[in-house]
Order: C-alpha cells, then structure tokens, then sequence
C-alpha cells in the first residue's frame, strides 16, 4: 500500500529536551554503513531477480525477518539483476530502494497469526513510536502489522531541520532518512520494543529527488523460501505495480510541533 500525501501532524505534546552532543553521536554512528548490513555466512543458497528499471535501483537488502539479520544484495546494472549467495537455508524477504520509490515484502506476521489491531493498541504501537529516538523530527509507519501482544512494523524515521555532521559541521538543505523494522511486545498495559533493526539509512537534498518516498507492499518479494540453491524469482518491473489494500495492516504519520518563534522584548519606557 503506498501512503498518500505528506507526514500527518498529529499533536504529541511536549518531546524531551534534546542536546546537541546526542545528535552528533547520533549521526556519527549512522555514518558507518558496515553496521547496517550483515555479511551473508556462507551457506549452499542464494537468490536472483531481475529489475527494472535498474538504473533508478539504489539498494538491493535481504532480511531474514526471524533473527533479523539484514544483507546487500549485489546489483549487476549491465544485466539488470539483483543476486546474493551465501545464505542458509530458510526464508527471507527482499526490499528494493529506488531513487523515489521503495518495494518491499517484508514479513510482518507474528507467530501466532495477524489480527485485527483496535484502536488502543494502535495508538500505544504509535505513541511509543513517536516519542522513541527523538533525532528525528518526522516519523512515518509505512506498514503495521501484529496481534494484541505482538506488533511488527516498518518506520521511516527523517531529520529534516538543522542537523550537523561528525566534525561539527552544519549539513544545510540536506535532510537524514532511516528506514528500520521494528517489534514490539504488550507487557501489561504497556507497549515495548524488543527489537529495532535499521534497514538503510540515506542523505538527500531537500526538495530534490528522492525527498519523499513512495512505498509499495510486494507479497511476492516476501517469504521468499531459499534452500541449497539460487532460488529464481520473477522479473520485478517497477512501473507494472499496481496498488491495492490489504487487510489488517496500517499506516500513520506524524511530524515534531516546530516550536512558536520568541516574542520580542518589549521596550524600556524612558
């Protein structure tokens, strides 16, 4: 399902008091990309999909969604395909980052089955959500999914206000995204997260391509069963998705309340 239009602005209250130290360490962790991605261990099987259109394909990442392990595939562009080897058998799930645009089959169904979310439980999936890594300043759930103790979901998390590299110096125009799959369990009343797996992470010039992304849900690119060999799926063409509703999954949007500019000091009286 692709969300339609801009981040919500969904009122959350007051958020903590951020320093300028956390952010920095923050952004310094990100930069290493090694930390993303794991290194596919070596196993019999693997996987292979052509892509179009490849120029636009920026990332290819497998996720085995049960121990949340996380690979780059390799992109050929000169034969429009996506392939990884190395892995062991099992299932996994393939998500394709475009210049503009992101597909995905991510696996989001709980042991025990999706369900039905109401509407507290969705509200304490989110709430937790927004006020978790307050770096970011706009959050999306592209897809939620789960049961009444268990919620799997997929956020894409931005900072798009002033932001600084490592060194200190101030990034302008530029705005930071990260995509994570996140789990979370009901304990009592309150909602907690067990795990928290970042996907990618990127920089681009705001109100240049790739600002906004568009994401599309791809059974076929999901629950992908890899065994002692390459496992050939079919050919994946970008412009030929259609979308569609699926039952028991949900989106929502929020974006940081920008603070009210101070009010100017009112003059001495001579």
């Amino acid at each position: 399902m692709l969300p339609a239009g801009p981040f919500g602005s969904r009122p959350l209250g007051a958020l903590r008091v951020r320093s300028w130290l956390s952010c920095l360490l923050l952004l310094a962790a990100a930069s290493h990309a090694e930390k993303f991605h794991d290194i596919p261990p070596g196993g019999p099987g693997g996987l292979r999909v052509a892509v179009q259109p490849i120029a636009d394909l920026e990332e290819a990442i497998v996720v085995e969604p049960t121990e949340y392990k996380a690979y780059l595939a390799n992109i050929d562009r000169g034969a429009g395909v996506v392939a990884i080897q190395g892995l062991p058998p099992g299932k996994y799930d393939l998500v394709l980052k475009f210049k503009d645009k992101v597909f995905e089959g991510i696996t989001l169904d709980p042991p025990d089955g999706l369900a039905e979310l109401p509407r507290e439980a969705r509200d304490g999936v989110e709430e937790v959500t927004w006020m978790s890594e307050d770096y970011f300043n706009a959050k999306r759930i592209v897809r939620m999914g789960g049961n009444l103790g268990t919620v799997k979901l997929l956020v894409e998390q931005i900072r798009d206000k002033r932001t600084f590299d490592p060194g200190g110096t101030e990034l302008k125009g530029i705005q930071i995204r990260r995509l994570d799959l996140c789990e979370m369990r009901k304990t009592g009343k309150i909602w907690t997260v067990k795990m928290n797996r970042h996907l990618f992470r990127e920089e681009r010039k705001i109100g240049g391509p790739g600002t906004e992304l568009l994401f599309g849900y791809v059974p076929g690119l999901g629950g992908i069963r890899v065994g002692d060999g390459v496992v050939a799926l079919p050919d994946f063409d970008a412009a030929a998705f259609k979308r569609r509703p699926w039952p028991h999954f949900y989106t929502a949007s929020w974006r940081e309340k920008e603070a009210a500019p101070a009010k100017p000091k009112p003059k001495p009286k001579n």
